[in-house]
């Protein structure tokens, strides 16, 4: 049955290592049902049907993924995106350069607060009370507001 169904995927697929998996997955499925059959009529029809189903399938699925990857170049290619990454990454590059002016604990919590750890998630990694962590993060967040422009969102780009 296998050069058949070999030949029989390929008509769906085009390519030889993708049938021969389904072809190997339907004889394993099919070994683990073959008392359920009870001729070689049934078993050929269900060795077909499993192997059209799994070819099917990964033509699905690669329609889907040719999508999402002409959707993906679109978009890597639209001016619109190309700006707001760049001035994405140059707010976040002012800011992290002003959080190196921080003192060094100072620096830690926010860098930790960026990376999205939590309070306590944060007051745990540094060995410190929550309520150390909110102080030097309101303190952070002062000094930021005055060093910083003011058309950068900060409390934007820091919650989000």
């Amino acid at each position: 049955m296998y050069p058949a169904l070999f030949h029989f995927g390929k008509k769906y697929t085009g390519e030889n290592y993708m049938v021969e998996d389904f072809i190997q997955e339907a004889f394993i499925a099919f070994w683990s049902k073959r008392k359920d059959f009870d001729n070689l009529l049934s078993v050929k029809s269900y060795l077909y049907t499993a192997v059209r189903n799994s070819c099917m399938n990964y033509l699905a699925h690669q329609k889907v993924k040719l999508n999402h990857e002409d959707e993906l170049k679109k978009s890597s290619l639209d001016e619109a995106f190309f700006a707001h990454n760049v001035i994405e990454e140059e707010t976040f590059n002012l800011l992290y350069r002003e959080i190196k002016n921080l003192p060094a604990a100072t620096q830690e919590v926010m860098l930790l607060a960026l990376n999205g750890l939590k309070n306590p998630e944060i007051a745990s990694e540094l060995s410190v009370s929550v309520n150390t962590v909110k102080t030097l993060k309101k303190k952070a967040y002062a000094t930021l507001r005055q060093k910083l422009p003011s058309d950068i969102k900060i409390f934007f780009l820091l919650m989000g």
